[in-house]
């Protein structure tokens, strides 16, 4: 059969269903996005300095001069954003464990 004499003709099965319902919808997220609404919570201050931090690697001191805060205010900064996102990890997972302190 050569492909430029060849009459074109119907692909696929003889008899398709007639109906125009689409049955593939997308479907809403049924979860909350929580790191949304964690990130949403925070000041731009916060972000920027966890942006750093985290994800840029950069120490407490090189934070300090690139913002040009002080050295207090980014430990501090630093030691906020920690706890708040060690409560949010356990609160996501449901822990009901003790915590366990040295005092």
């Amino acid at each position: 059969m050569i492909a430029d004499t060849s009459p074109l003709g119907h692909i696929g099965p003889k008899s398709l269903p007639t109906n125009k319902e689409n049955n593939l919808r997308l479907q809403t997220d049924q979860f909350t996005d929580r790191l949304g609404s964690f990130f949403s919570n925070l000041s731009w201050t916060d972000r920027q300095v966890l942006a750093l931090h985290f994800a840029e690697r950069l120490s407490p001191w090189e934070i300090h001069v690139v913002l040009n805060m002080s050295m207090s205010d980014v430990l501090c900064r630093i030691q906020h954003l920690r706890k708040i996102a060690r409560q949010s990890i356990h609160a996501s997972r449901g822990d009901s464990s003790t915590r366990l302190s040295l005092k």
